[in-house]
């Protein structure tokens, strides 16, 4: 009878210590999916601020070209635009193309950037929307100035 005592109690801390080896895995799989998780979560943001970052610093560039069409001369600023507006496609070169369409995705085969000029006498307004996709989702930063003849 004490052999058997003995055996039984082998097998139960056989089976205690089996438990105890699958909760633990079960915790480190559990810790691993968080870590990775937290991780592709911190990726995808760095991305796209970084995205974002680069689509605010094209908008700002787009601006400061329109500033530049207006001090090489007023006259043939006014021209791009209209009271009920006229649309331009700014590529990475600097090549303004109009369009009553959307534009292409011309700036490193992943932004997209449009320019709106509206004349509102005696001022033109400029709004630069500079886009792109990611994913599934289309992302956009907006920016705008009014510019007046001051030469």
């Amino acid at each position: 009878m004490r052999n058997f005592m003995i055996r039984n109690e082998s097998n139960r801390q056989q089976g205690q210590t089996m438990v105890e080896i699958i909760v633990a895995i079960g915790v480190v799989v559990l810790l691993a999916t968080g870590l990775i998780a937290g991780a592709t979560i911190t990726i995808k943001s760095a991305q796209f601020g970084k995205s974002k970052t680069l689509a605010a610093r094209y908008s700002q560039e787009a601006l400061e070209k329109a500033r530049s069409l207006r001090d090489s001369g007023w006259e043939s600023f006014v021209l791009y635009g209209s009271p009920s507006g006229k649309q331009w496609c700014l590529d990475k070169l600097g090549i303004w193309t109009e369009t009553s369409v959307s534009c292409p995705v011309n700036i490193d085969n992943f932004y997209t950037r449009s320019v709106i000029f509206v004349w509102q006498e005696p001022n033109m307004k400029v709004d630069v929307a500079t886009t792109w996709l990611d994913g599934t989702k289309i992302y956009r930063v907006d920016m705008g100035t009014i510019l007046t003849q001051w030469q």
